[in-house]
């Protein structure tokens, strides 16, 4: 159905003026997405082609047939064309050469080598079952039988032959009614196999089978376009589920062990843990990514910088990373500052923070090593492994050199000025500085229960951490909604088995499973801890702001920098 098969990969000769059109052309050098189509549409085929038995004996009539031909036209396989041209001509199988005489003589063979094996094992079962002595008349029956199959076997597979000899003939009446038919519904059957697309240029070498016309192809295009996000979010909502079933199942088993703890959480903790988020979101995100966008050369208002970021921040729980960039950008567009220069320093921002979580991850979880839990164990390899790499990333050179590459290649005006390298160190403090009071939030939910003391601070920080990390890995997660919860519950259970804790807490949890069950209720917990937090933000910046979220004209403008203005146009 696409234009590539086996013959079509072999490259053209030196010779030819026009090689590298004709590679391109008849696709030598595959993109990615040919290459995936290309070994996704032989998988298919090779479904369909093994399927058809199956569904000729289910469905009404010759059933299979039509699973087959779609299966077969989908394999790649030299030699298949020609086949197909043998058989739609009519074009009898010789019968008569030692050839077909080899082939039913071996079928008949296996066959009867098939029955030999079954009546004898049968023979043998009845023989100890009613415990019988073989007598030479059975024998003797049991090989008459056998030699009658071989005959019967070998006449009715020539006969099979004849029949289809039968049908070859016939082919050229059906094809001549088909294949008009089959133009009508836009499919071509065996087209024309040397086509030229100028006067100048080499014939290409069709050797498919069918060749679908382009309403058909423009529909599958627009069919794939509208069907690919609802495709992404019923991805992300069965992960979703798939990990909170997960996490509930063994809460919902353990209810009643863990039922009074759960109930006898403090609200005024939690609220207190929750404003401490919200200054968090504050102080260590919200101005970051205004700190970073001031060393882009715009200068945002606070209150306008902490609306736009906890709106853009709401986003995220929208299945699709695009809403949160695509949000934050549409925002901070009325106050002068471009789509590509608010979505470079959100990127910016979000991978000092992603540093910053890895890091602090890593300085307070390697020391367990070995003894993480297992299933937690790749997250903490990921975070080690991903630290040099963003290091490297995040290197002015590199950052900017890859970001103006990618604004060169959409056409968009490169980055003139940039957020300097020492700028840079200091902010990635400035996290890690507001990761320790992130965590002590954490510690002020988690530690009455598990009697964690404040010098145990790096241990809910390791956690947390490494579970903000894999949640913000998980792209199809939306928010990193369910991976965050079930990969803190992995690491935290981990650490506690080799922390001392006091025992009134071993008196409150009476088993491991009720410690683990509270675990996950932490989980949950600890969701609903950064949801209002981030509604606190999301309410006092609109409350502070208020002009702005009217669309006041004169709350709208960003002070731009005065280097910015003296910079020539590019």
């Amino acid at each position: 159905m696409e234009r590539m098969s086996a013959v079509e990969m072999q490259p053209p000769r030196k010779s030819d003026p026009h090689s590298r059109s004709a590679l391109r052309r008849v696709g030598f050098t595959f993109s990615f997405k040919e290459y995936f189509w290309f070994i996704l549409k032989n998988v298919i085929g090779w479904l369909f082609i093994l399927a058809s038995p199956v569904l000729g004996l289910t469905l009404p009539g010759p059933g299979g047939i039509p699973v087959f031909l779609i299966g077969f036209a989908l394999v790649t396989f030299p030699g298949k064309r020609k086949l197909t041209s043998r058989v739609l001509r009519g074009r009898r199988l010789p019968l008569e050469s030692g050839l077909f005489t080899i082939v039913t003589a071996t079928v008949s063979v296996l066959i009867t080598s098939g029955l030999i094996w079954f009546f004898g094992a049968q023979y043998q079962t009845l023989m100890k079952k009613f415990s019988l002595t073989p007598s030479v008349d059975d024998i003797m029956l049991i090989g008459g039988i056998c030699l009658i199959a071989f005959v019967v076997t070998w006449l009715v597979t020539r006969l099979m032959l004849e029949v289809l000899n039968f049908i070859l003939r016939k082919m050229p009446v059906i094809r001549r009614f088909v294949r008009p038919m089959l133009r009508r519904w836009g499919i071509n059957l065996l087209p024309s196999r040397r086509k030229r697309h100028g006067i100048d240029e080499p014939a290409e070498i069709n050797d498919e089978i069918l060749e679908f016309d382009e309403r058909h192809h423009t529909r599958m295009r627009r069919a794939w376009e509208f069907g690919l996000p609802w495709l992404k979010r019923a991805a992300t909502v069965a992960i979703v589920l798939t990990i909170f079933w997960y996490m509930v199942k063994p809460l919902q088993k353990n209810w009643p062990l863990v039922r009074a703890e759960v109930l006898n959480t403090s609200p005024w903790r939690f609220m207190l843990a929750s404003l401490m988020f919200a200054v968090f979101l504050f102080a260590f995100r919200a101005m970051s990514w205004r700190q970073v966008l001031k060393g882009f050369g715009y200068k945002l208002p606070r209150g306008a910088a902490t609306r736009i970021f906890a709106t853009s921040e709401l986003a995220r729980y929208v299945p699709g990373a695009v809403f949160q960039v695509i949000g934050r950008a549409l925002l901070a567009k009325p106050y002068g500052i471009p789509v590509t220069i608010t979505s470079t320093t959100q990127i910016l921002e979000l991978c000092i923070f992603l540093f910053a979580n890895l890091i602090m991850s890593a300085i307070c979880l390697l020391w367990f090593g070995q003894k993480i839990d297992p299933h937690a164990r790749p997250w903490l390899i990921t975070a080690l492994a991903l630290i040099p790499t963003l290091g490297l990333l995040l290197h002015p050179k590199l950052f900017y050199g890859i970001a103006n590459w990618i604004l060169a290649k959409l056409k968009r005006p490169p980055i003139v000025h940039r957020f300097r390298g020492k700028k840079l160190v200091k902010l990635l403090a400035w996290v890690m500085l507001g990761l320790l009071w992130q965590s002590l939030a954490v510690w002020v939910i988690t530690a009455p229960k598990l009697g964690l003391k404040i010098d145990w601070w790096w241990a809910v920080a390791g956690s947390y951490c490494l579970a903000w990390s894999a949640g913000f890995l998980m792209i199809l997660s939306p928010g990193g909604l369910g991976v965050r919860e079930v990969v803190f519950f992995w690491t935290m259970s981990s650490v506690l088995q080799h922390l001392h804790l006091p025992s009134q807490v071993h008196e409150r949890f009476q088993s491991p499973d009720a410690l683990k069950a509270y675990l996950i209720f932490l989980g949950f917990l600890l969701r609903l801890w950064t949801i209002v937090g981030e509604l606190i933000v999301t309410i006092v910046a609109y409350l502070w702001d208020f002009r702005g979220a009217m669309n006041h004209p004169d709350a709208r403008r960003a002070k731009i920098s005065s280097r910015l203005k003296a910079a020539p146009a590019p």
